[in-house]
């Protein structure tokens, strides 16, 4: 999709989403490809899969680790 695209109905401006997709560009999850003057961006889904895999092995750790902790406590009360 385009700049504009994206933005239209976003309620941020077309700096803002440029900002945000260079981050995701230079974390390779998205990728920018120049058409004429206008600019078009594409999610590397592959990549993307890859972070909600990381993404989700971390929140399950997580979810163990407050689980052991409020049985911690719960023993001490």
């Amino acid at each position: 999709m385009s700049i504009s695209r994206l933005s239209d109905g976003a309620g941020v401006t077309r700096q803002a989403v440029t900002k945000h997709l260079r981050v995701l560009a230079d974390a390779g999850l998205a990728r920018g490809l120049r058409h004429g003057r206008e600019q078009f961006w594409e999610l590397e889904t592959e990549r993307l899969a890859e972070a909600r895999q990381s993404l989700e092995l971390i929140s399950q750790w997580w979810d163990e680790t407050l689980g052991r902790l409020k049985s911690a406590l719960e023993q001490e009360t």
